[in-house]
């Protein structure tokens, strides 16, 4: 299990953004940078911290 928290956390230091959360239709918003909908949040993941954006 570690081997794969390992991985994982490698993966996560080559991207600089993650969106989080599910598309929901009823909070679809086209002016959103990256997002589909409202409910979505835009996660900096740069020098090994998760910060939010927004």
């Amino acid at each position: 299990m570690k081997e794969k928290n390992n991985l994982q956390w490698e993966f996560f230091k080559t991207l600089d953004a993650l969106i989080d959360g599910p598309f929901v239709l009823s909070e679809r918003d086209l002016t959103l940078k990256f997002r589909g909908s409202r409910n979505q949040r835009l996660i900096h993941l740069k020098n090994g911290e998760i910060t939010s954006i927004e």
